[in-house]
């Protein structure tokens, strides 16, 4: 089956067969791969870490228009841009600009700039896209995708930093990048100054919109040489690079450090009860939903999980997770920016391009929802239709009741009108027993909150 979103590309596109992934190279790609592969380029970039690996396989039918068969190495969980955080974004270009300058020592360059050209493996980014390198043709190192960067990776990165972090879910809308007119009128005039904003986003626009009005007059055809191409890779590498997460205080940024400071005892017995619930158990994926900073995340992956994805809403939460299983090299913990109440749609051409989040994170083991569900019926999503999501499990749920007199509903309901309904312990047992078998359950101390493991019943 061809992939959805692999269509673009004239020298080729991803299928699956058998949930392999597999790569088709068209004949008219022949030349560049080639020298991708016997140049040592592939060899390099394979090595460090930093492009996805490949195996040739032999057909039995010749294909005219076929000149290879790859099989890829497969990525766990594929993630679009949009549902990074900041370091991970920040990520993703340092490691486009650091194979670009590999790739010219090789006499090839990057015909794409696109962050969905790249995944995540073990919390390190990686390039995907084994068809994006060409041959440099008259030693011209003008950079091809130079618009397409600034358009999809610094652009958003600026309004991620200096307007709002959210921004960067602009290129759901935005599917070929965020137009470089619309970056320039949102960034502060203030930081347009920067040397590096200057020259790549707002001079840039300006030359741009000068072509464009000059169209009919025509423009020379601009060169570059391999030194300047490499000052201008220099320059936005250490950009980049010495570009820090925004300092604006999140809602729940600080959340499981105040819960940990303040209520220890039911911290610690939440654990305990979480590591009983699941002792003879292993997933081999689970989803942590709402999981703030990753706590709980480390507690299951440690001897429970073979991978998880840790979601939350908070980016800042996940920036602090991402940082953390970096340094920690915790590999089977995967951080993503997730909303519950409006997860990531499936856009593009047909809607079949970019997939949802859904399609894309399927199936898990095991759901945890740990202090959540207050948070999804307070955004207005009835309960029940909470029990509906705990469904997309395969096995198994960990799911706290929060009573509607824990302290921290009560913050959150104080101004609900006499209509709101929130369930009870009974009419919450009730609702999710229809759907589940409740295999253990646990009052936690010091608060009234009950913890459920539940498995999905068979029908």
């Amino acid at each position: 089956m061809r992939d959805g979103g692999s269509f673009r590309d004239p020298s080729g596109f991803i299928f699956y067969e058998n949930e392999n992934v597999f790569r088709s190279i068209n004949i008219s790609y022949k030349k560049n791969f080639d020298h991708l592969v016997n140049s040592g380029l592939y060899d390099e970039l394979v090595q460090k870490k930093l492009l996805i690996k490949h195996s040739e396989v032999k057909e039995e039918e010749h294909n005219p228009f076929q000149y290879k068969k790859l099989l890829v190495e497969k990525i766990p969980f594929i993630s679009y841009p949009y549902e990074w955080s900041f370091n991970q974004f920040k990520d993703a270009i340092l490691l486009t600009l650091k194979i670009q300058k590999i790739s010219i020592q090789y006499g090839m360059t990057l015909k794409d700039a696109t962050p969905y050209n790249i995944q995540f493996k073990n919390n390190n980014p990686i390039f995907i896209d084994t068809l994006s390198f060409e041959l440099i043709k008259e030693k011209n190192y003008v950079w091809k995708p130079y618009k397409q960067f600034c358009e999809m990776f610094l652009g958003p990165i600026c309004l991620m930093k200096y307007v709002d972090h959210s921004l960067n879910k602009m290129l759901i809308n935005y599917i070929n990048g965020i137009p470089l007119e619309l970056v320039n009128k949102l960034l502060p005039i203030r930081n347009k100054f920067n040397l590096t904003v200057f020259s790549h986003l707002v001079l840039h626009n300006l030359i741009k919109e000068n072509l464009k009005s000059n169209s009919n007059k025509g423009v020379n055809k601009s060169t570059l040489s391999k030194t300047k191409h490499l000052n201008i890779l220099n320059q936005l590498e250490d950009y980049v690079s010495k570009l820090k997460a925004p300092k604006t205080n999140t809602e729940w940024a600080a959340y499981n450090e105040e819960t940990l400071n303040e209520k220890e005892e039911y911290v610690v017995d939440k654990q305990k009860t979480v590591l009983s619930f699941l002792k003879e158990e292993k997933y081999n994926i689970c989803w942590d939903v709402g999981s703030n900073d990753g706590f709980f995340s480390y507690l299951i992956s440690k001897d429970n999980a073979e991978n998880l994805i840790s979601f939350d809403i908070d980016w800042r939460c996940v920036d602090r997770n991402y940082l953390k299983c970096k340094e920690q090299k915790i590999d089977n913990v995967f951080p993503l920016i997730f909303d519950l109440s409006n997860p990531s749609p499936s856009i593009g051409w047909l809607n079949l391009e970019r997939g949802s989040i859904f399609e894309r994170f399927s199936s898990p083991e095991l759901i945890c929802c740990f202090a959540l569900m207050h948070h999804i019926i307070n955004s207005g999503i009835p309960f029940e239709n909470f029990i509906d999501f705990l469904t997309k499990s395969k096995k198994d749920v960990l799911v706290e009741y929060i009573p509607l007199s824990d302290p921290k509903c009560k913050i959150i309901f104080e101004s609900r009108d006499e209509e709101f309904q929130y369930p009870s312990l009974e009419q919450f047992k009730n609702a999710v027993s229809k759907r589940f078998k409740v295999l253990r359950t646990n009052e936690l101390k010091k608060t009234n909150r009950v913890l459920f493991h539940l498995r999905k019943i068979e029908r």
